[in-house]
């Protein structure tokens, strides 16, 4: 063998390669003989010797081509534009030459396609096609994909404008050089078979439309005998060289170097290789490949080239063909050829690095693609020369075999199996001429070892056949091939085999000791190597087995057809041939063949389907048997055994023996040797499974693979069973007397038996002994029932077998037990299946029962679901799960529609209803639907309507039941969504009726919740006019809503969403209004009990179901708007009695006027007025006048309907005649009136009176001035006398008073004492707590601000007012201060403190005290956000208030008692807990809480140091901030989400808050408040918010704060205090003959310098980005003339005056024996902080006393003291140093001693 990695090639077949490599451009070949003959091995160095250095020069780059801009004086000519895109062109740079691609396609070629106007760019472009074509095989061979794409597109443009085609073809033809024009086609032919798809693509089709190897035409461009060769000349080249035919398109520019001046030369012609000089042309940016990828890109569109050339060759036309041959100039077709011949081509098949035929590096490494395309070329090659591939033969024999067996890439060998098999078949020979080149190669490399030889070595001429006795490379490769598994592509590699063993001469088989024993052997490695396991491991072993037998009868039918002695060659070695006896050993090796092909199959190892195998098997035998009889019997003797020895053996039986089997019997004739034995074998097969079921049997063996495997064998052969009298008779008897052990081990033979026996009478009895014992052992055989279900739902059961009842019973237990407890997936799948194989297993009745009691418990369960809120859904699974089963099975349609009735109403709910309710799973739901759709499809029509008028009831039930889960809303949506809307008319069959709901409406009290809503109602009467009804009995739905709500509330949810059928039912309206009065009562008193809703109802669904009634009685009112409406309905009720013109709303008023009339109520009234309010809008004052005269007619009947209209009247209506002389009557009335009857018709009177008063603001006149004195007088009189009035009439008559005072304002007399006493008596009567008195309150403080608003422009009615108005005020005051139980809300309670703290809001500071803070502070918690507003503002004058108070007590106290603290009050509400789950429904809890804080900051305004640090020691102590102020900002800021989810405050500004703006409905209004107090907060308590920012422990909380506090407050704070800096005020307080104050905004820096002697001594503070998170530095600047220690000291001062840190200073602080301890400002014990301003001036007081000569306290180092701003003037008389008053003082207290810090003297005394 040659050595390992040597070429096979031989020197006489390299250079023969090589002289036909050098004519490949038509030149003759050389001759034979070389030029100068010498011996072999004479010109060879010796080995021994040392190598000389040679130089060696290289090679000479082709010369520039000229730029024909330059050349042709183009530059001159063109446009400057298209002169500049062209020279880019010639650009280096990747990126320039796509711009000028890019503006050359779209600036100018698009131009030229347009024709037209733009016909001067065709001229234009084509006087520089001679420059596009210079550029072109550059562009097209460029390594940049995109330029390549560009040029290809641009050229095809510029060849479909015909005047440029027929430029570029006559450039092409007549005018560019040969050189010129091989580099244009070629490229252009490259181009076409580009790498790139779409590249080539777009080339291809150029140059298919516009090349052609046949007739010139004006379009096409004939490649004739002089161009055709040219382009075959440049594709042979790039094939050979692609890197120097791409350096000859691309020259690299020659680098000029100027020669240094004072260098000579050598003048030796000796070249020197400068290292930093470029050998290579440099990557541009956009190169897309490396050196490797661009050679292999270029062969790619070489190799296809080729192809196109090779089919233009030979693909001519006859006359072409005759034409060509005639013609001088053509060469013969082997020369043609001859460039294929050499081995670098082929080195391009071949996947290594080195070509072991080839010497260079082979072209194909590393390169998939380029190997694909060499196998396309050899594919093409033997498609179309076949008959001329002689001289390549060596070659291509070489190269395919040695390239093909080692290929590695999968895509490759894809390409690769055509093109192989046809060279294999076309060429046989291949093996012999690969392993003589092989032989030639080994005998040239002996001969150039051998020093000795004088001449070449002639080749030689044995024949190989005969005398080639060394393996060749090829087969030994071929064998690894196999090995590998057709190296990992089995399924493509395996059909080939037999072929390619076919082509391999015996010559070569015979190369080794056991030629067709190693054939087989590396068969058989692949599945050793299980390599085949791949993941299409079934068909790849197919065609594996399928191969290996074709193979094996392949050689078998070979070697019987050859002599004995070439047959033995193939058998064993030489040396024994002589002796073997051929048929012997051929059917050894052939049953060994056999043998092992059926182990691997049944084993497993070969993943073959049994069909397959089969199949397989029967082909070979069949063959065999054709081949030789013998064969097949002795080849079917080896299967037999091995299939006998599989069934006999213990274990498991392969499941695939019957397949293999059956597939056998059915292939192979009858009546055919083959046949016969398969079947005697299937007969053998059969009666050893039936012993080895016995076996099993006696033995008890329970081995399920084996039995399973055992009656796999008998099933599919069943009919050898029962045909054969004897068998039959043993497997009867074994399947009576074994039933249970059956049923226990084998209980597929009784499935078997049933199946195939076919006796009635047997079966029968068979099939009732098995149901009998299933039902005594369920423990047992339980599980052996799913066999026999299997069966049954396969319809593998005899038809005739039915039950007798034996397993109802246990049927019953089963879905007993599964209903009551969790359902287990086993247990509901058997029950399914007992239900659905009923006819079977159980009896039509038990059947019947069970689904009968299963409907019962999905009913019972649904209804606690639907009303119970901890019922789960989970029991719904099994039920649903099992008739989900029965619903699937055809037979037990008719079961379910026998309950249809009853089932399918609650499958509706479940489907539609209950997802809206509960969560359902999507699952459940999805089997719910699809039954409901089944069972209502497959109803009859009266089922249906049945079933429909089921599911109107039901939700009729559900609708008005409140301890049902379900809201109105979720039953409207279920019918909505479901397929019943045509089915149900929802008003009629879900809702109740009109008289229905007026029942109930009627059973609700008509009273008012309470008489304080008159506050807000004035129609709502006093108590002493009407009579409660009493308290029903309270019941709620989930929502809060009472049976009555719940209805409306639903039928306003239908209504609002179907128009048409709520103007159809305008009767609806009453209860809407109704329902709204309930409403606002519940939103009005939401504490007090009320019997439509519960107090859970929160304001906002109160607010939105206001606002739903309000839009559709709009929509419902709107015919009231009509010509004459009104005049129909006044008709109607002056006749009293309806007409049938009246529409909806008329018939609606006439109806409520009616009912009022049979029953007046208060409720009726305001429903009455509710529709009025709407209806007047368009009124005239005819209308009115018929309206006033209605009311005039019942006002006996139906006094507060009566009232009901005159109100409505005056308020929205135009004024009437009849309403004037109806309020002239009553004040006439009054006088008629004795006071006896006051509280009786006077109330009434008065009452009628207040409600046709007009608007104060309307130009009505209320009544005469005149009737107004007598009407005061009256009221005078009724005061006066010794009747007890009712404080429901001065209550009515304080409403009076209101709009006769503007009347009376400029008469005189005692009426103004009444009004005045009367306002006095009803203040001091009125209690906040008492609601029996908002009503007066509240009237009477509106007749206060009347008053007020009068004396303001009556200077005589103010002298009056003055004497009174104080104590008033006093009242007043202590009447919001007032503080009521936590909880205890109301509007009428609101609109009291409302009115009351308008009138307080200008407040004489007589009346504000101390205490009025703690007592009003309560008012920013009530429900009321005006309430909240006005007491804030009161608040913000109390709160100076008590710290004006504190900073004086503060002042004044010596001894230190005083301790400052907030109002308890206060912090009550401050320490508060939220509810913190719904912001909405809380709007004013949380906006009154944020008021408290900001009550709380507003104190800090001019506090002094000492009641600062009192606030903020209280609530650190209390630890407010962390605790309760922080969650709360941090909360409404949406911060515990993170910064990403927290408010955007970048378009407010944080630093100014508008409280006047603000609304806590608005969620927006809130988070900006929260701002707002963070941004006071950190400005006021920063080192609070830093404690907690340390002591936090979420690192996501504190980072979103740190983040969100300086992004979006801290500059807003800094930009504050830069500000104070640059105040005028400051300004004056730091300015001074040497100091100067530098402010740098854009570092956040203040500096403040003096000078002293022209130096500088300076102090920088500087405030931190995040400002106040962390603190101010102060660094340390120049102090020139001061000593580091009192430097320190200064700015130690100054950094505990900016800081403020909120602890006690520790007692240790005081020690003078540290400078530290010597800090300046101690107040009680605290630290002090300030601003910039007192830092800097601090520091600079210090540095002025310092150079004034002022000596600094020793206690704290300091001149200026920080507190007090004192200097030291407390000497000690015996040391003589001074100190600061407060400093001696703070050390007195803390030392307990009067003794000096310095030398320990009593100070006072000096001892």
């Amino acid at each position: 063998m040659p050595p390992k990695g040597k070429s096979s090639a031989s020197s006489a077949t390299r250079k023969k390669h090589a002289r036909k490599a050098a004519g490949v451009n038509g030149a003759p070949e050389d001759p034979p003989v070389p030029k100068e003959k010498r011996p072999k091995g004479k010109d060879k160095k010796n080995k021994t010797e040392p190598r000389k250095k040679v130089f060696i020069p290289p090679v000479k780059p082709a010369p520039a081509q000229p730029n024909p801009l330059d050349t042709l004086g183009l530059a001159q000519r063109l446009p400057p534009e298209l002169l500049v895109v062209l020279r880019l062109l010639s650009k280096k740079d990747a990126t320039t030459k796509r711009r000028a691609l890019e503006e050359f396609q779209s600036l100018w070629i698009s131009k030229a396609q347009h024709g037209g106007a733009d016909e001067s760019a065709v001229y234009t472009l084509r006087d520089i096609i001679p420059v596009w074509l210079h550029h072109l095989p550059t562009l097209f061979l460029h390594p940049s994909r995109r330029l390549r794409l560009l040029a290809v597109g641009l050229h095809t443009s510029l060849l479909q404008v015909p005047e440029l085609r027929k430029e570029i073809f006559f450039q092409i033809r007549e005018v560019a050089s040969t050189d010129h024009a091989e580099s244009i086609l070629g490229s252009w032919c490259l181009a076409a078979h580009d790498a790139d798809r779409q590249v080539s693509s777009y080339a291809r089709e150029s140059w298919t439309r516009y090349v052609t190897t046949s007739e010139a035409t004006e379009d096409r461009l004939a490649l004739d005998e002089a161009l055709f060769p040219r382009v075959w000349a440049f594709v042979q080249r790039t094939l050979l060289d692609p890197v120097a035919v791409y350096l000859h398109v691309n020259p690299p520019q020659t680098a000029f170097s100027t020669p240094a001046q004072s260098r000579r030369g050598s003048g030796r012609g000796t070249p020197v290789r400068r290292d930093d000089e470029p050998i290579t042309r440099p990557k541009s940016e956009e190169d897309e490949e490396d050196e490797q990828d661009k050679r292999a890109r270029l062969r790619v569109g070489a190799f296809g080239a080729t192809e196109w050339v090779l089919n233009a060759k030979f693909g001519l036309s006859v006359n072409a063909k005759e034409k060509e041959k005639a013609s001088e100039t053509s060469i013969s077709i082997e020369d043609f050829l001859a460039p294929l011949a050499s081995p670098v081509v082929w080195s391009s098949l071949y996947h290594g690095k080195v070509a072991p035929f080839a010497d260079a590096e082979s072209s194909g490494y590393g390169q998939p693609v380029v190997r694909r395309s060499a196998w396309s070329l050899l594919q093409t090659l033997l498609q179309k020369c076949r008959a001329h591939l002689d001289p390549l033969l060596h070659v291509l024999s070489s190269a395919v075999l040695r390239s093909a067996w080692v290929e590695p890439d999968t895509l490759v060998r894809a390409a690769m199996w055509q093109p192989l098999l046809m060279f294999l078949k076309e060429f046989p020979n291949a093996w012999i001429l690969e392993a003589q080149d092989e032989k030639d190669e080994d005998e040239d490399s002996d001969s150039e070892e051998s020093d000795d030889e004088d001449g070449p070595k002639p080749s030689s001429s044995k024949p190989p056949a005969t005398e080639s006795t060394r393996a060749s490379h090829a087969y030994t490769e071929f064998l690894q091939f196999l090995a590998t598994g057709c190296s990992g592509s089995p399924v493509q590699g395996y059909p080939t085999i037999l072929v390619i063993l076919s082509t391999i001469p015996p010559s070569i088989l015979v190369s080794s000791p056991h030629p067709l024993e190693e054939l087989f052997i590396s068969f058989w490695a692949a599945v050793d190597a299980r390599v085949l396991n791949s993941l299409d491991r079934v068909a790849a072993s197919a065609a594996f087995l399928s191969s290996v037998l074709e193979s094996l009868v392949f050689f078998i039918r070979r070697l019987s057809n050859v002599s004995k002695e070439v047959a033995a060659t193939l058998l064993v070695d030489s040396s024994e041939a002589q002796a073997l006896d051929v048929d012997t050993h051929l059917k050894a090796f052939l049953s060994e063949q056999i043998v092992r092909a059926w182990e691997e199959v049944s084993s497993g190892r070969l993943k073959v389907r049994g069909k397959d195998a089969g199949s397989a098997l029967a082909t070979t035998f069949a063959s065999l048997h054709r081949v030789r009889p013998e064969f097949c019997a002795t080849a079917w003797a080896a299967f037999a055994s091995a299939v006998q020895k599989s069934i006999a053996a213990e274990e498991t039986l392969p499941a695939l023996v019957p397949e293999v089997l059956q597939e056998l019997s059915r292939q192979l004739e009858p009546g055919t040797p083959p046949g016969d034995l398969a079947r005697a074998l299937v007969a053998q097969v059969v009666k050893s499974a039936l012993d080895q079921c016995s076996l099993l049997l006696e033995a008890r063996d329970s081995n399920a693979d084996r039995v399973a495997s055992l009656v796999g064998i008998l099933d599919a052969f069943s009919e050898h069973i029962f045909t054969d009298l004897e068998v039959a008779k043993r497997v009867d008897d074994l399947v009576q007397q074994q039933t249970h052990p059956l049923l226990t081990s084998i209980p597929y033979l009784i499935l078997l038996f049933l199946k195939h026996r076919e006796d009635e009478s047997i079966c029968s009895g068979v099939w009732h002994q098995v149901l009998e014992t299933v039902a005594k052992h369920p423990e047992e055989d339980a599980s052996t029932l799913l066999v026999f279900l299997d069966a049954a739902e396969h319809r593998s059961l005899p038809t005739y077998l039915q039950a007798r009842g034996e397993l109802d019973g246990l049927s019953g237990s089963l879905l007993t037990d599964l209903l009551s407890g969790p359902g287990k997936p086993a247990q509901t799948s058997l029950v399914r299946r007992l239900l659905g194989s009923s006819k079977y297993f159980i009896t039509e009745d038990c059947q019947s029962s069970l689904l009968n009691s299963l409907v019962d418990s999905f009913v019972l369960h649904l209804d606690s679901v639907l009303h119970e809120d901890n019922a789960s859904t989970d029991a719904f699974a099994t039920p649903l799960e099992l008739m989900r089963g029965l619903s699937d099975l055809p037979e037990s349609v008719a079961l379910l529609q026998s309950v249809s009735s009853s089932l399918l109403p609650q499958l509706f709910l479940f489907a539609f209803l209950l997802p809206t309710v509960a969560p359902v799973d999507q699952a459940q739901q999805a089997i719910s639907s699809t039954l409901w759709a089944k069972g209502i499809a497959a109803a009859s029509d009266v089922d249906k309507t049945n079933i429909y008028a089921s599911i109107k009831q039901i939700l009729r039930e559900l609708l008005v039941d409140c301890s049902a889960r379900v809201t109105p809303s979720q039953i409207l949506e279920a019918v909505s969504s479901s397929s019943l809307g045509s089915e149900i008319n929802v008003l009629l069959d879900i809702f109740p009726s009109q008289d229905e709901l007026s029942t109930l409406l009627d059973a609700m009290p008509s009273t008012p919740l309470d008489p304080s809503l008159a506050v807000i109602d004035p129609l709502v009467p006093p108590a002493t006019l009407y009579r409660s009804n009493g308290t029903p009995l309270l019941v709620f739905d989930t929502t809060g809503f009472s049976k009555y709500a719940r209805v409306v509330n639903g039928l306003l949810l239908y209504l609002a969403a179907d128009r048409q059928t709520a103007r159809a039912n305008a009767w609806a309206l009453r209860h809407f209004f109704a329902l709204a009065i309930h409403a606002e009562e519940s939103k009005h008193l939401h504490t007090t009990e009320n019997p439509v809703f519960a107090h859970s109802v929160s304001k906002n669904v109160l607010q939105g179901l206001l606002d739903k009634i309000q839009q559709l009685a709009t929509y419902l009112l709107s015919p009231t708007a009509e010509e004459m409406w009104h005049s129909r309905v006044t008709s109607a009720l002056l006749a009293q009695k309806a007409s049938d013109s009246l529409d909806g709303v008329a018939r609606l008023v006439v109806d409520v006027v009616d009912r009022s009339r049979r029953q007046d109520s208060v409720r009726t009234s305001r429903i009455l007025h509710a529709i009025l309010q709407h209806a007047f809008s368009n009124a005239t004052k005819a209308d009115a006048d018929q309206w006033m005269l209605v009311a005039r007619k019942m006002e006996k009947q139906a006094p507060y309907t009566s009232l009901a209209v005159v109100f409505s009247v005056t308020r929205y209506a135009p004024e009437p005649p009849r309403l004037d002389r109806f309020r002239n009557e009553l004040a006439a009335g009054t006088l008629g009136i004795p006071a006896s009857k006051a509280n009786s018709e006077g109330l009434w009177l008065l009452r009628n009176l207040a409600a046709a008063a007009p608007d104060p603001e309307s130009d009505v006149i209320f009544l005469p001035q005149l009737r107004a004195v007598n009407l005061m007088k009256a009221c005078q009189q009724w005061i006066t006398s010794d009747e007890d009035l009712d404080e429901e009439v001065q209550g009515e008559m304080t409403l009076v008073f209101a709009h006769l005072a503007p009347i009376l304002q400029n008469v005189t007399g005692s009426h103004w004492d009444l009004i005045f006493d009367i306002v006095e008596n009803n203040l001091e009567n009125a209690a906040l707590d008492d609601p029996s008195t908002y009503v007066t309150l509240a009237r009477t403080l509106r007749l206060f601000i009347i008053i007020e608003d009068l004396v303001s422009t009556n200077k005589a009615l103010r002298a009056v007012w003055d004497e009174r108005r104080e104590a008033n005020l006093a009242m007043i005051r202590d009447l919001i201060s007032t503080k009521l139980e936590t909880g205890i809300t109301s509007t009428p309670l609101s609109v009291c403190r409302e009115l009351a703290l308008h009138i307080v809001q200008d407040l004489p500071s007589s009346l504000i005290t101390r205490e009025t803070l703690s007592k009003i502070c309560h008012l920013v918690t009530d429900g009321s956000s005006n309430v909240q507003h006005m007491a804030y503002q009161l608040l913000h004058e109390a709160a100076k208030k008590y710290t004006e108070n504190l900073v004086i007590e503060a002042a004044v106290d010596t001894e230190g008692t005083m301790k400052v603290e907030l109002p308890i009050e206060l912090l009550d509400i401050l320490q508060r807990n939220l509810n913190y789950d719904n912001t909405d429904d809380f709007s004013e809890e949380w906006f009154g809480y944020l008021l408290a804080w900001m009550v709380t900051l507003d104190l800090f305004t001019d506090a002094s140091l000492k009641v600062k640090s009192g606030y903020i020691d209280q609530i650190r102590e209390l630890d407010l901030v962390s605790t309760q102020l922080l969650p709360t900002l941090f909360s409404l800021l949406e911060l515990y989400g993170g910064i990403a989810k927290a408010f955007k405050l970048d378009i407010w500004d944080i630093d100014e808050f508008y409280l006047d703006s603000c609304s806590p409905d608005s969620p927006v209004s809130l988070k900006l408040l929260a701002a707002h107090v963070y941004y006071r907060t950190l400005l006021l308590l920063p080192s609070l918010i830093r404690n907690w920012l340390a002591d936090c422990r979420d690192r996501q909380l504190s980072t979103a704060v740190a983040s969100y506090t300086s992004k979006h407050f801290s500059p807003a704070i800094i930009r504050t205090e830069l500000a104070r800096v640059r105040d005028p005020n400051a300004a004056a307080e730091l300015s001074g003959e040497n100091i100067t104050i530098k402010v740098a905004s854009a570092v956040n820096e203040v500096t403040a310098g003096f000078l002293v002697d022209e130096q500088q001594l300076e102090l920088t503070v500087k405030l931190p980005a995040d400002w106040p998170l962390h603190t101010i530095e102060v660094k340390d600047g120049k102090h020139v003339g001061v000593t580091d220690d009192r430097w320190r000291a200064w700015e130690l001062g100054v950094q505990q005056i900016l800081t403020f840190r909120v602890r006690p200073a520790p007692r240790a602080l005081l020690l003078f024996e540290s400078w530290i301890a010597r800090s300046p400002g101690y107040v009680d014990g605290m630290e002090q902080s300030g601003s910039i301003v007192d830092g800097l001036s601090f520091f600079l007081k210090n540095v002025t006393s310092h150079f004034e000569g002022v000596a600094e306290c020793a206690i704290c180092y300091s001149v200026v003291n920080a507190t007090d701003g004192s200097l030291p003037r407390k000497p000690c008389k015996t040391c003589k140093n001074r100190f600061h008053a407060a400093c001696l003082y703070k050390w007195f207290n803390t030392s307990h001693s009067s003794s000096c810090p310095l030398c320990r003297s009593e100070i006072m005394t000096g001892k």
